[in-house]
């Protein structure tokens, strides 16, 4: 009996460690296919005329600096508008604005869903690549910063733009003093727990983005962006 016993109790340790290994390659292929986009057409009709009116020329002069204030060795973007931390200007940087029609807006809604899938209690949803109209980067206009960050797009009408400039992947390298163990030190009546650091060299990618809708009002001959690129945030 005490024989069967244990035979019994080892097989169902051994059936439970096939289950979880079970799941765990159930969960790995389930992540994979999550993961892996699938296309899906921005159902909002893509109004051509619209855009094709909204592009027309006309007086108006749209001037923006493009920057980032990555901080702490790439560790987040320092948001606070006390900070010390001094700009740092992109250079040669696609920037490209679109007139704002319903089909741009539900895209950049489903784009926003997207980044969002990935946040807490969404790890189950599918990623997705949503394909437009193509007619819509017909009235598109591109252009790229200078040396200092700067972009100008003229001879605009009065109206909803979007300003748009790709992710781009900020390196910081350093050196950091990490922990490195501890030691017992005592002079005869006290006795204490030290710590031991070492300088340790890293690196960090931190991907920030831009986006930002503006409007130019009919009175307005100029209108000036502070566009800052920020993390990008899943």
């Amino acid at each position: 009996m005490y024989k069967v016993s244990v035979f019994s109790f080892v097989l169902v340790l051994i059936l439970s460690g096939c289950a979880s290994q079970m799941q765990q390659a159930d969960n790995e292929a389930r992540i994979k296919q999550l993961n892996t986009p699938v296309d899906v057409k921005v159902s909002v009709p893509f109004d051509e005329a619209q855009a094709k009116a909204a592009m027309e020329l006309g007086n108006s002069t749209l001037r923006g600096v493009l920057y980032h204030k990555v901080s702490f060795n790439g560790r987040y973007v320092n948001d606070s508008p006390l900070s010390l931390k001094s700009a740092n200007y992109l250079s040669n940087v696609d920037v490209i604005l679109y007139p704002v029609t319903a089909h741009l807006l539900e895209l950049m809604h489903l784009e926003n869903e997207n980044l969002g899938r990935l946040g807490f209690l969404s790890t189950d949803k599918q990623l997705k690549r949503f394909i437009p109209d193509d007619r819509m980067y017909k009235y598109a206009i591109k252009t790229k910063t200078d040396e200092h960050g700067r972009y100008f797009f003229n001879q605009l009408k009065p109206g909803r733009y979007l300003i748009l400039a790709a992710d781009q992947d900020i390196i910081s390298t350093g050196t950091e003093a990490v922990r490195d163990g501890t030691s017992v030190v005592s002079d005869g009546l006290y006795t204490a727990q030290v710590a031991h650091y070492k300088n340790q060299d890293f690196r960090v990618r931190t991907t920030v983005r831009y986006d930002e809708y503006v409007d130019i009002k009919p009175e307005q001959k100029e209108v000036i962006l502070e566009s800052r690129m920020r993390i990008r945030k899943f």
